[in-house]
């Protein structure tokens, strides 16, 4: 679906990817669930994906998210709406251990640092779940060598069919 959508999705520098062992697939969050099925199409890996935890209030996308191995996240500024509470910070416990036993599996994980979907044009400010990942894997299950791969995606127009998609993968950066 999302190549007929899209007339064209330029992909560059998917040589950059490792074909084995764990890696932390890091993009920019422009155009919700669209921009993770574009990156997982090009990899020729599978991909776990994660996800916003609010998907699973919704019985019908509860069953996809699960149907699929989507990792749920809980965002800070999901749990601010619902309670007045100071937010647990233990609160992705579950959903870091599912995340450290797939890259500890050797699977490809896609992280969206934003930590929101977004139009404007350039990059929110970033959080640290993703760096926090690759040092836990390290420190926790072993693993010496998560690569965080940067992914770029830029949209000709996001919401309009038959326009154009352009995905860059950058360098590997070391978690060290």
């Amino acid at each position: 679906a999302v190549r007929w959508y899209y007339r064209r999705i330029e992909v560059e520098g998917l040589d950059r990817i490792p074909a084995t062992g764990p890696v932390i697939v890091a993009a920019n969050h422009w155009n919700a669930l669209v921009d993770a099925l574009l990156i997982a199409t090009a990899i020729s890996r599978p991909v776990r994906l994660t996800a916003k935890a609010t998907l699973l209030e919704n019985p019908v996308t509860r069953l996809l998210v699960y149907a699929v191995g989507v990792i749920p996240l809980r965002r800070v500024s999901d749990e601010q709406r619902r309670t007045d509470a100071p937010v647990n910070e233990s609160r992705n416990a579950q959903s870091f251990a599912a995340i450290l036993d797939a890259l500890a599996a050797g699977e490809v994980v896609l992280i969206f640092p934003e930590g929101k979907s977004h139009s404007e044009p350039e990059l929110a400010p970033l959080k640290t779940g993703c760096a926090r990942l690759a040092l836990m894997a390290r420190a926790e299950r072993g693993l010496t060598d998560v690569p965080i791969v940067p992914v770029g995606l830029t949209f000709e127009r996001k919401g309009r069919p038959r326009t154009r998609v352009a995905l860059r993968v950058g360098r590997p950066v070391s978690a060290e």
